[in-house]
């Protein structure tokens, strides 16, 4: 008498032993919200750029660093520098 494993038998499936891993990748959801915040931040930074120019560019950095802390925006210190040099400047900034 032959036996068969349970898999080879048509139309089942083996038993399962532990849940199959689930892979991770970006869902739709959160790359909207992503793309969500970083609007709001582009927003942020040019109101913050019509109200600060022409201020000491230390003053401009520690405002644009604390603003966009609470949207979960980090940027190196020497981006924050140069966005707050060309705000001082009077010209037109944009995030990285």
């Amino acid at each position: 008498m032959r036996m068969t494993p349970v898999s080879a038998t048509p139309g089942t499936q083996p038993p399962r032993t532990r849940a199959t891993p689930r892979t991770r990748r970006t869902s739709g959801a959160a790359r909207q919200i992503k793309d969500q915040r970083r609007g709001y931040a582009s927003a942020v930074l040019r109101s913050l750029a019509r109200i600060y120019r022409g201020q000491p560019t230390p003053a401009v950095q520690r405002v644009l660093g604390d603003a966009f802390k609470p949207l979960g925006v980090r940027l190196p210190a020497a981006t924050l520098h140069t966005l707050a040099v060309e705000i001082t400047a009077g010209r037109p900034v944009e995030l990285p």
